[in-house]
């Protein structure tokens, strides 16, 4: 039988079964229930590297893969690439890339060859030969959240030679970009009369990406000084040009110089070497030593234990390499990796990476979430699953030193080309099962958010650069941010307990613009911008403005001005008839007369759904005109919260599921596209099938798990596994993103380049298409409400799912232990 090719022409390896690890590695399970992904390094190369990426860094053969995972914390992140070479990022006042992907490792004057990396929560781990030496290299993130990152290697064979460990400075702040696109040529089924618009329109988006590039790259050099040697460390620190001491961070601003230090310190100084460095790396001396007897037993506690295996050594983390000789000697470095203000804090770092054994790390990450569940097909990759997303959520809090807390960044290329920050629509999203998994950054993040609230309740759409808050360029009155915060603010009160976030003094925005005022004020604040600013068009239904959760919907009507004035939205109305009554319930102690408007207004709001009810399923809303929106075409957006509010006779909503599941997520492999077929977008930017044009978004799919579970848990059942990472990987195993992270949307079934991801001029998400929040909290959030698992004034409850639920126990780091199902 022939090798089985994909439509890019990329061939799975031998050793490698299309499951789910696709065609490019595989899952494994540690006994304690860690899962790690072993990355397979035969698949061809020139099929996995982005549009537009760099070379690969030196040493780098042609089987190492640009294929990348995040090993981070809240306070810095690194990008490991499967070839081996990582690059750091800070975003504390503001997104930038500190070192860049020359940065590498090795014995000095010895190709890197084999390489082969396994991912594993908060942590990677590379093997491979250098000349003669045997590499093991692991590279984790403190669990604390403290900005170090340490390193393990260990080195079998090589004796008398230089280890090099190579951190290059490049710093490159993401002053916020908006159209970030390249050149991209059309899709196939654009229409032919479009494709003119489509390429005037990505020239543009070109010209302003190389515009913002050049204005990087030119003020990169200029946030740094020359490394220099800290024989205290002993290692090297990267001076900032202006040090953050003395800098204060009142105000926002769009781009911050100040960095802060970057070090790289040598833990451990083997018996006989020597350390030192070339300005670019720490090198250390591989001491001689005498052989080791085949029979010695060696203690390994950065990779748990070493032990002679039948002339292996094997390693903790599932890793086993062969050696020549058993008798071969075994050096083992470490180092600190990390960001500080100054000598003190760099040595208490050091101090913590020191302690931070590597068992012990991996054990952290891996523990913030343990589901099981008897049943014997799930009971593979939904656990596994569960724990893999709980520890990329965490991972990817960041703090921002104007706004003073963590938030859980959006990523992908929102965060990492645009420089951009938000939407609070998704940080709502995440503070949801972030409250269970880390309930002090979940507090945090809606801080965050109300500290993202103006005096007049109007929430910012976004954030970037120093804690400035920006409309980038879409959204100068979006209209479902009120709603995804005071919802926000609910989950996290009644999930954690946690009510004295009410009374605690919030800042707003802009700093000083009034008197800084209570939690609950700023939510007060928030409920009457909703119900005062916001307000209702001629069908009764809250107004969309210049937008709703569908950033690019209204390209989708015929007159976008008139749309913005008067059109009406089903997204913001249904999310209303849910989030009201509970607003209310927070509110009522210290703002009972807005209590009882939220009431209702969320009873009145119920009633005005009848306008949109199509005999099939609600309308998407009104355009403005008088003309309605989805008449024709199902929007699943636009029924998720109807559904989660059981807005109407229940006949109704199983007649708006069963219409879903047979056009929108029947069809799909990989969870419901957001349409049903492809709608006529205003100059065609939004290509048939992708984004918001039919894609298959994370976040919307989380949501509909949840509706269906109102009305049929088996069907929400099934949906976990159908917007799974393995559903993903069975279905496109040649599409690396999918299968350990993802965007916030795939594209449909439907259009062309099914499974993989969008570009639209202004963001080209196919080019950093993984570490977006919404692919980890999403399907967290689904698996909690299929569960059953929701709030109420009184707390945390489990709601009876009828049996279409196998028994199950979900337990948490934070102390949370749930049963339920069966």
């Amino acid at each position: 039988m022939a090798t089985p090719t994909s439509p890019t022409g990329i061939r799975p390896s031998a050793a490698v079964a299309a499951g789910d690890g696709g065609w490019f590695g595989r899952w494994e399970v540690d006994p304690d229930g860690t899962p790690s992904f072993v990355v397979d390094p035969v698949v061809a190369d020139d099929a996995l590297v982005l549009p537009g990426s760099p070379a690969p860094g030196p040493g780098a053969t042609a089987d190492h893969r640009d294929v990348w995972h995040g090993v981070g914390n809240a306070g810095i992140t690194a990008l490991a690439h499967a070839g081996g070479w990582s690059s750091l990022w800070t975003a504390d006042r503001g997104m930038v890339r500190l070192t860049d992907r020359s940065s590498w490792w090795g014995v000095q004057g010895q190709p890197t060859t084999e390489v082969t990396a396994r991912w594993l929560p908060g942590a990677v781990v590379w093997t491979a030969s250098c000349g003669p030496a045997r590499v093991v290299r692991r590279m984790a993130a403190h669990p604390d959240g403290l900005p170090v990152l340490r390193i393990d290697v260990e080195i079998t064979g090589g004796p008398g030679a230089t280890w090099e460990e190579r951190w290059v400075p490049a710093p490159l702040p993401l002053l916020v970009g908006g159209l970030m696109s390249p050149l991209e040529p059309p899709p196939p089924d654009l229409d032919p009369g479009q494709r003119p618009l489509w390429w005037a329109t990505f020239a543009a988006a070109d010209a302003s990406r190389r515009l913002t590039g050049a204005v990087r790259r030119r003020l990169g050099p200029w946030l740094t000084r020359t490394p220099t040697w800290s024989a205290s460390l002993p290692g090297m620190v990267v001076p900032p040009r202006w040090p953050r001491a003395g800098r204060p961070a009142a105000r926002p601003a769009w781009i911050d110089l100040s960095l802060p230090e970057l070090f790289v310190a040598a833990l451990d100084e083997p018996d006989g070497g020597g350390i030192r460095w070339d300005g670019t790396s720490v090198l250390i001396d591989l001491p001689e030593r005498p052989p080791r007897r085949p029979d010695e037993d060696v203690p390994f506690d950065a990779l748990a234990a070493v032990l002679p295996e039948r002339g292996r050594w094997h390693v903790g983390e599932g890793e086993r390499h062969e050696v020549d000789d058993p008798s071969a000697h075994v050096v083992r470095l470490a180092f600190a990796v990390g960001l500080a203000e100054s000598e003190a804090e760099r040595r208490r770092l050091v101090g913590a990476a020191r302690a931070a054994t590597s068992a012990a790390t991996t054990a952290a990450w891996g523990a913030l979430l343990d589901l099981t569940v008897d049943e014997p097909g799930t009971a593979t990759w939904l656990p596994r699953e569960s724990r893999w997303h709980a520890a990329a959520l965490v991972g990817a809090e960041q703090h921002d030193d104007h706004l003073g807390g963590r938030y859980v960044s959006q990523g992908s290329a929102y965060a990492f080309v645009h420089g951009l920050q938000g939407a609070p629509r998704d940080e709502a999203l995440f503070s949801v099962p972030l409250a269970l998994l880390d309930p002090m950054a979940a507090r945090e993040q809606l801080e965050v958010l109300l500290r993202m609230t103006a005096p007049d309740g109007v929430v910012g759409y976004a954030h970037t650069g120093r804690g400035m808050a920006t409309s980038a360029g879409i959204h100068a009155a979006p209209t479902d941010l009120p709603l995804w915060v005071l919802w926000a603010a609910t989950e996290h009160v009644w999930a954690t307990g946690d009510a004295g976030v009410l009374d605690a003094i919030v800042p707003w925005r802009p700093a000083g613009a009034a008197p800084a005022a209570t939690g609950r004020d700023h939510l007060a604040a928030t409920a009457r911008h909703l119900l005062h600013g916001v307000g209702r068009g001629p069908h009764g239904l809250l107004r969309v403005g210049s937008g709703d959760w569908a950033d690019p919907i209204s390209a989708m009507v015929p007159d976008r001005a008139a749309f913005h004035r008067h059109g009406e939205s089903t997204f913001n109305t249904g999310f209303a008839c849910y989030v009201l009554p509970r607003a209310a319930d927070l509110l009522a102690d210290g703002h009972p007369e807005l209590a009882e408007e939220l009431r209702a207004t969320a009873a009145e709001l119920g009633v005005a759904l009848e306008a949109a009810w199509t005999g099939r399923w609600w309308l998407r809303g009104f355009d403005g005109r008088g003309g309605p929106l989805g008449a024709d075409h199902l929007f699943v957006d636009g029924q998720v919260w109807p559904l989660i509010a059981e807005v109407g006779p229940r006949a109704r909503r199983e007649r708006v599921v069963e219409e879903i599941a047979a056009r929108c997520d029947d069809p799909s492999p990989i969870g419901a596209t957001i349409l049903d077929r492809p709608h006529p977008v205003r100059l065609g930017m939004l290509a048939p099938g992708w984004d918001c044009n039919g894609g298959v978004w994370a976040a919307v799919n989380a949501l509909l798990a949840w509706a269906y579970a109102t009305v049929d848990p088996a069907r929400a059942w099934a949906s976990l596994r159908s917007q799974s990472l393995a559903a993903h990987a069975a279905a496109y195993p040649d599409v690396w993103y999918g299968i350990w992270s993802g965007p916030d949307a795939y594209n449909a079934w439907f259009g062309s380049r099914p499974g993989e991801t969008f570009v639209q001029p202004a963001t080209p998400m196919r080019e950093f298409p993984v570490l977006n929040a919404n692919a980890h909290a999403g399907p967290l959030l689904a698996l909690l409400r299929v569960l059953g698992i929701e709030t109420t004034p009184d707390g945390l409850v489990v709601r009876d799912r009828g049996g279409a639920v196998p028994p199950w126990r979900l337990r948490t780091a934070s102390g949370l232990d749930l049963t339920g199902g069966g």
